[in-house]
């Protein structure tokens, strides 16, 4: 057996070696550190101390063994900084995992899906991206017809040590509402154990980061997805951050400021956010069958079509 710790070191080592900070470590081993008991958090110098005997496998352990997903972060629309980190990447971790790197959206992605709003872009659009804001400075968060400003705090890079080891990852609570505003089916079956128990561990430790994330920095993605529950009302929503809201009815989102296409008519706002509700609960019966899901990892997720779905490109 592997440990992801080991197979990730290099290439943190590497990032650190040419001083670039802008690459952030999501999920996988964020979780695993995140998850364990003995972690700390330094609220104040934005650090996560985890033990230095943190282990996480290279395999997933369901019935799939398959290796586990690397995800990273470049916070930059640039292909050349993205396909410098896949260099890192391809030289440090090489397939000892799946790796994958993605960086901010460049604001004419988004503007396509604005314009043609039940155009092919838009419409196999399933899951959340960061992008460069069509119509101002900054940063949003999307996932069409959905779309919230990312306040840039909250994207400032979280340090996680383990021994003599460290690595950027986001801030706790933003891996926390990453879950719930990733797909357009809200928080995966899959996921929900392990949402729910990063929450509770995050939060009796540091309950500062509870408010960070709904009153704070955060907010605006908590925001995003607390809207995405609509379009699956009768699913059972986890209540994350226990704010208590009530899920809000799907022909009401059209009053909300996140819901983007405020220049259609009526009735065609109406028409696309019965699609969307269509699309995410029709991801959401998938999700909910393990079955699929197994073999939606082991033999589809890498085909290049659906990859490009997966992926947004």
């Amino acid at each position: 057996m592997s440990n992801c710790i080991e197979v990730i070191r290099p290439f943190a080592e590497a990032l650190e070696l040419d001083h670039i900070s802008n690459v952030q470590i999501i999920g996988g081993v964020n979780s695993a550190a995140l998850l364990h008991p003995d972690t700390e958090f330094d609220v104040d110098n934005r650090e996560i101390h985890a033990p230095s005997s943190l282990y996480l496998d290279t395999h997933r352990d369901d019935a799939t063994h398959s290796l586990r997903d690397l995800d990273v972060l470049v916070l930059s629309s640039s292909q050349q900084q993205i396909e410098n980190i896949r260099f890192y990447l391809k030289q440090t971790v090489g397939d000892e995992l799946e790796s994958s790197v993605f960086g901010i959206r460049t604001a004419e992605t988004l503007k396509r899906q604005i314009d043609r709003p039940f155009g092919l872009v838009a419409l196999r659009t399933f899951l959340s991206d960061r992008y460069n804001n069509p119509y101002g400075p900054g940063l949003v968060k999307s996932l069409y017809p959905f779309s919230v400003d990312i306040d840039p705090e909250s994207i400032k890079p979280w340090t996680l040590t383990f021994g003599e080891s460290k690595m950027f990852v986001p801030a706790p609570p933003l891996a926390v509402a990453n879950y719930a505003c990733r797909s357009i089916s809200g928080v995966r079956p899959k996921d929900l154990a392990k949402v729910n128990a990063l929450a509770e561990n995050i939060f009796i430790k540091s309950p500062e980061l509870r408010d960070w994330a709904i009153d704070g920095p955060g907010k605006s993605q908590v925001e995003l997805g607390l809207l995405l529950r609509s379009l699956t009302p009768n699913k059972d929503h986890p209540d994350i951050f226990r704010v208590g809201r009530p899920i809000v009815p799907l022909y009401d989102l059209i009053e909300n400021e996140a819901f983007i296409p405020k220049d259609l008519s009526y009735n065609k706002q109406k028409r696309l956010l019965s699609i969307t509700a269509f699309k995410a609960q029709g991801l959401s019966f998938l999700e909910s069958n393990p079955l699929v899901v197994a073999f939606f990892q082991k033999f589809v997720e890498r085909q290049s079509l659906i990859s490009a779905i997966v992926n947004n490109d």
